[in-house]
């Protein structure tokens, strides 16, 4: 059968979706990325956030009313809210997040003329070993654990990816050295908290990336999303596997609030203090740090004073980009029983520090103007040129290059979450 995929949230979510199209064209199937094509339609669903989730709903509701194909809802969402997938009808088939590897048989019976086929259930997938269909020819995305350690009383997607499961070390790094060999220069690690990496096998995430880095050739490793509280307690040693010119100098922490008791009612683990210092101890290692964060805004409990402490982090911590969230109430969440802060309100408090934080990056970003820097070329940009990432992942807009080269770049102008530069030489 054709098979059309779309792909919803985390990359993560984007590298479920390449193993789901390499276990199909595996079986014989015909990935295909024209819709028009295909005999079957797979949406692999994010609800991380209750906008995501609407934007997931209504595109299933939207894909039911066209030509009849059938529906594979995979992903997240199943496990997360199965109600809000069952009000709109019955589907083809459901798959978990946990059940991708049984992706082929359940579209074979969809092809058998069974409807409603559901693999919901949990399976122990070594995801490193599986094949996949890479979406792009530079960029692998490799997930390195799933699942976490945490219980974030704001947060959906755990009652999906469940607890930490790490992969085996052997299997990551020859997932990486397949990739490698295939003519990929970027890997992208993944996980729902890259730190917390071997918490439940006794492996770091330190010892890891020494292994990555030693692998021969040229390429760049992104390393994912960590939370502050599992990042801490790795913290010198993480710093020492930063050093090789392999890493990106890129860090993505998210904070979630600039209060303490805000962040006690989320349950994330960690006070403000914890995340300055840890931004503070990559700064001094790596003078062109890349921060990126996170913060939610308008949690319940939140009024004025815990918002001005979430703009005076911001302003001590200055990081490069900041994802902003207002705050949406998740099924089955414990922050969803508490008292909610007013929608305007929230919108009043998402616009100003979304201002602030466009500001601090574009006075940031100017100081990156005059430089000239070797980047990796990735993609295609989405309003033309090419996207190419400095050492420190940042994006530069360029021309007249070639994806998947490593090129010279000086930057010429600066804009608040991009730069724009010209290929030297």
């Amino acid at each position: 059968m054709r098979v059309y995929c779309e792909t919803f949230g985390c990359t993560m979510n984007r590298g479920d979706t390449e193993l789901m199209l390499g276990c199909l064209k595996d079986a014989g199937h015909e990935p295909t990325s024209n819709l028009s094509e295909a005999d079957i339609v797979i949406v692999n669903t994010c609800a991380v956030k209750g906008p995501t989730q609407r934007r997931v709903l209504w595109r299933l509701r939207e894909l039911r009313e066209l030509d009849g194909k059938p529906i594979v809802v995979a992903g997240c969402l199943p496990l997360i809210d199965l109600k809000s997938i069952e009000r709109l009808g019955t589907f083809a088939g459901l798959v978990s997040c946990h059940s991708l590897g049984s992706i082929s048989t359940v579209v074979e019976k969809i092809a058998k003329g069974e409807t409603n086929v559901r693999e919901l259930t949990y399976q122990a997938l070594e995801k490193p070993c599986l094949p996949k269909l890479r979406s792009s020819n530079v960029s692998a995305i490799v997930a390195i654990a799933e699942g976490c350690t945490s219980n974030c009383s704001y947060c959906s997607v755990r009652m999906a990816r469940g607890k930490l499961r790490s992969f085996g070390k052997e299997a990551i790094l020859s997932e990486i050295k397949g990739a490698l060999e295939a003519g990929n220069r970027e890997i992208l690690l993944t996980a729902q908290d890259t730190a917390a990496y071997g918490i439940d096998s006794g492996a770091t995430l330190p010892e890891l990336l020494n292994k990555i880095v030693a692998i021969d050739g040229k390429f760049m490793v992104r390393v994912g999303m960590m939370n502050p509280a599992t990042t801490k307690r790795i913290l010198p040693a993480l710093l020492n596997a930063y050093e090789s010119e392999k890493i990106y100098k890129f860090l993505h922490l998210p904070v979630q609030s600039g209060d303490d008791e805000v962040l006690r009612a989320m349950r994330r683990g960690y006070t403000t203090d914890d995340f300055l210092k840890i931004v503070e101890e990559f700064r001094k290692k790596f003078d062109d740090l890349y921060l990126a964060t996170d913060i939610i805004v308008g949690f319940p409990g939140e009024g004025e004073k815990e918002f001005m402490h979430s703009c005076e982090l911001i302003e001590e911590a200055k990081p490069d980009k900041v994802n902003l969230t207002r705050f949406s109430p998740m099924p089955r969440t414990d922050a969803a029983k508490m008292k909610q802060v007013n929608e305007r309100e929230v919108k009043r408090m998402s616009r100003l520090l979304s201002a602030m934080c466009h500001t601090i990056g574009y006075e940031i970003n100017k100081r990156y103007v005059g430089r000239t820097l070797e980047c990796l070329v990735i993609e295609r940009g989405k309003r033309g040129g090419y996207t190419a990432r400095l050492p420190n992942y940042k994006p530069a807009i360029v021309e007249n290059v070639a994806i998947g080269e490593f090129a010279k770049i000086n930057i010429t102008e600066a804009k608040s979450i991009y730069l724009i530069g010209n290929i030297v030489g």
